[in-house]
């Protein structure tokens, strides 16, 4: 489909003897006697310690994806500030597209999305080079990392393929003409979602280690072997095990009851919206580990009962995930010094979390997090933010600094 510079292909050999000095063996060995040794004697721990040196790929992978969606962003914003479409006022000048509501709906929370991913891929960055850089071989720390690695790949990859795809759009007929960079930036990004790793996979990853708490039997079980390891758990040792934070009693604390609940204050506290995502997490885990228990206590197979809540196991992932990211931002946005940078981050952030809960504001209403009322409250918030950031939708993209050759959209942004 695309990255057609990139020589990928197959190679067969016929008749062809390798020698032992170029033997892969740095993990496991063959000796002249054609024994095959280890020194990891798991075959699960040692499967999973040769994939683990995929992490610097999967890094890689989900910063490139954070790069193609804030160059499709760029495209499609500046196309957005300078064409004009329809008449809108009793002068008849014709009006911006950014001007437009429902212009700044598609692509405002898009750039929030994106700059809340790259702060989470630098947190990601910045402990690949400290667990690659000790020289101390910290097991957990390293699980950790891929771990988040390979989520923070998934949520960021899926993310440039949703975002070209409405810039492309959002920019018209213009937008699909290969001259302007879509084209090209659709077809070699595409692979993302399944380099180093399906997402789907990847997110399986996430929510084992969220399971077995990074123990050591992360490193020994295979998919049947967490389903024991979690059946033999009551589900309170489960939430007392995860790494999230321990907030299930805290966070009835932190959100708004009562006379309160319909209330729209509060929605721009960070503290509400972490609260929030934190608690989505933590009672998807112990709804998912209830029912892999419940399964095994029927004496039902184990491998149907963890095929029944593949979707459920997803679902936690992507939630703690989104939990990570939006920790990442608020953290970010509250070190910057007092200044416009600042109020512009935070607008961002706040777009960012609401827009978040807003997606999926069924699952928080189902829940009881979410009235009726409360949920409008959120959108009409999320409305407000796109008004508040509309005047500095350039100043952001700009602010990735993308040269103007990686953007190579003639008709929609000018230049060559």
């Amino acid at each position: 489909m695309g990255l057609n510079g990139v020589d990928n292909g197959r190679i067969r050999f016929d008749d062809v003897r390798v020698p032992r000095e170029a033997l892969l063996n740095r993990f496991a060995d063959v000796t002249p006697e054609g024994v095959y040794e280890s020194t990891i004697d798991n075959p699960h721990r040692r499967f999973f310690t040769m994939l683990g040196t995929l992490v610097q790929g999967r890094v890689s992978v989900g910063g490139a994806g954070v790069g193609a969606a804030k160059v499709a962003l760029a495209i499609a914003t500046k196309y957005a500030l300078r064409r004009r479409q329809f008449a809108a006022g009793p002068e008849g000048e014709e009006q911006l597209l950014l001007d437009y509501g429902l212009h700044q709906r598609r692509l405002l929370p898009l750039i929030a999305r994106t700059y809340a991913l790259h702060f989470a891929q630098d947190v990601v960055r910045n402990r690949l080079h400290d667990v690659f850089s000790d020289p101390e071989d910290d097991t957990q720390a390293r699980r950790l990392l891929e771990a988040r690695a390979a989520g923070t790949k998934a949520l960021a990859t899926w993310h440039a393929t949703g975002v070209i795809q409405e810039c492309r759009e959002a920019c018209g007929g213009a937008g699909y003409l290969a001259v302007n960079r879509f084209a090209a930036l659709k077809a070699d990004s595409d692979i993302f979602t399944t380099f180093e790793g399906d997402n789907h996979v990847l997110l399986q990853l996430v929510a084992k280690g969220l399971l077995t708490d990074y123990a050591s039997e992360f490193e020994d079980l295979d998919q049947l072997g967490m389903v024991r390891y979690v059946t033999n758990l009551a589900v309170e040792t489960v939430i007392e095990k995860t790494s999230a934070h321990k907030l299930l009693e805290r966070v009835r604390d932190l959100l708004p009851g009562g006379d309160e609940w319909d209330q729209e204050a509060g929605l721009l506290d960070s503290e509400y919206q972490l609260a929030m995502v934190r608690y989505r997490e933590e009672h998807m885990l112990a709804g998912v580990a209830r029912r892999l228990k419940s399964g095994i206590d029927r004496k039902r197979d184990p491998g149907a009962v963890f095929s029944e809540v593949q979707d459920h196991v997803i679902a936690v992932a992507r939630a703690h995930m989104e939990r990570l990211v939006l920790e990442a931002f608020v953290e970010k946005t509250r070190t910057l010094p007092d200044g416009g940078n600042k109020v512009a981050l935070g607008l961002l952030c706040d777009l960012y979390a609401l827009s978040t809960i807003e997606a999926d504001r069924a699952w928080f209403m189902e829940h009881g997090r979410l009235t009726v009322q409360r949920s409008k409250a959120i959108t009409r918030e999320v409305n407000d933010l796109c008004r508040k950031i509309r005047p500095l939708a350039g100043e952001l993209v700009d602010a990735w600094g993308i040269p103007d050759a990686m953007l190579r959209a003639p008709d929609l942004v000018g230049g060559a």
